[in-house]
């Protein structure tokens, strides 16, 4: 690849880079996504409340329509008669992508080389890479965040396979709140696929990722308490995601950032998919019109929510499960639902506000860290 010519290219084929493309993959515009990964395997999974249409509905591996948060006070379960929590396989999402920009005309994806250094060039940017120069028009950055937030959700989980029935396979466990694990607040979360089959994740919200180690011992303590006679681990998976309000890790002007380093991440929960994808429609659409495109998703009240939240479960880590317990038990059908996905309703937000106690966020909003 030596000096190609394209009218964008995309620096990271990941869930950002690769959404944005097949939604380029129709238009008439040159596009090539540079990716350092010589192939694709499935290593994570995207679980979601279904809020918008997007390019990957039949990619939808199991939905649900209840989900159950477990503390102190026990567990509340929560329904929905039209929300669904839905999960995505990594590996029939890349599938589907892959196939969707094999199928643009001018559309291309490049495995196996990594972007390295990107400067003006004209009026464009020359990108130079592993294997050769990329000159673009527009180049949209969508590779993992290198700022550290100040705040994040870690995680490490396993797909298992147990001898034994002893997973409810119509709920997902959210949160089942754990003795600290970290300096934030940690939790287990189970995704049923079958009686005998889950992902069983172990979660820090916190300022400082708790470690592999840390994250190993406690989730074979959580599969051993599962009692589930002999189990096989299907396969694992790892991860961070920034949950800062107003999180943006820094371009060079001109250069459009996408995905977790553009705020994908929902601030107060990390769900991103959804995100993701609302994010994908905004950018493709305003380059289709050749218009600067604008990658905010949230406003300045939901970002004032979200902060005040953050801040509280800061400062006072040992607090989280119970304002969580009292979120998903007092809001109302739906609207956390909605809010947590990332609704700027009036009435979604509302309704949260209410749902917890008020000091604790107060003394946060008059005195900001």
């Amino acid at each position: 690849m030596s000096a190609l010519n394209v009218d964008i290219a995309i620096l990271g084929g990941g869930c950002a880079g690769l959404s944005l493309a097949v939604r380029l993959a129709k238009s008439n515009l040159s596009v090539r996504v540079i990716e350092p990964r010589k192939e694709y395997v499935e290593d994570r999974t995207w679980s979601f409340w279904r809020t918008h249409s997007d390019p990957f509905e039949d990619c939808v591996r199991k939905e649900w329509t209840s989900w159950a948060v477990q503390g102190a006070r026990g567990e509340t379960i929560r329904k929905s008669s039209h929300m669904r929590y839905q999960t995505i396989a990594s590996g029939v999402f890349y599938d589907k992508a892959c196939d969707l920009i094999e199928k643009g005309s001018k559309t291309s994806l490049s495995l196996g080389v990594s972007a390295n250094s990107v400067k003006r060039s004209g009026s464009g940017w020359r990108v130079d890479t592993s294997a050769g120069a990329v000159i673009a028009r527009t180049v949209v950055d969508t590779r993992p965040p290198t700022r550290i937030p100040t705040y994040g959700q870690f995680f490490l989980g396993s797909e298992i396979k147990t001898e034994r029935p002893v997973f409810n396979p119509d709920v997902v466990q959210l949160m089942q709140f754990r003795r600290s694990q970290s300096v934030g607040v940690d939790f287990v979360y189970i995704l049923p696929f079958a009686k005998d089959r889950a992902l069983v994740e172990v979660t820090s919200f916190a300022p400082q990722n708790p470690g592999r180690n840390v994250f190993n011992g406690w989730l074979d303590v959580e599969i051993e308490a599962l009692n589930p006679g002999k189990t096989k681990t299907l396969r694992t998976e790892m991860g961070a995601l920034p949950m800062e309000a107003g999180f943006f890790d820094p371009a060079p002007d001109g250069i459009i950032r996408m995905g977790l380093g553009s705020g994908a991440a929902r601030p107060s929960t990390g769900y991103a998919f959804t995100r993701t994808q609302i994010q994908a429609d905004q950018v493709a659409r305003a380059l289709i019109r050749g218009h600067v495109p604008n990658t905010v998703l949230d406003g300045p009240m939901n970002r004032f929510m979200d902060r005040v939240f953050l801040q509280v479960l800061a400062a006072a880590p040992e607090q989280g499960p119970a304002l969580f317990e009292m979120l998903f038990r007092n809001a109302p059908s739906d609207r956390l639902e909605r809010f947590l996905s990332g609704s700027s309703n009036f009435i979604d937000r509302l309704s949260v506000m209410t749902s917890l106690p008020p000091i604790p966020f107060l003394r946060a909003a008059v005195f900001p860290t």
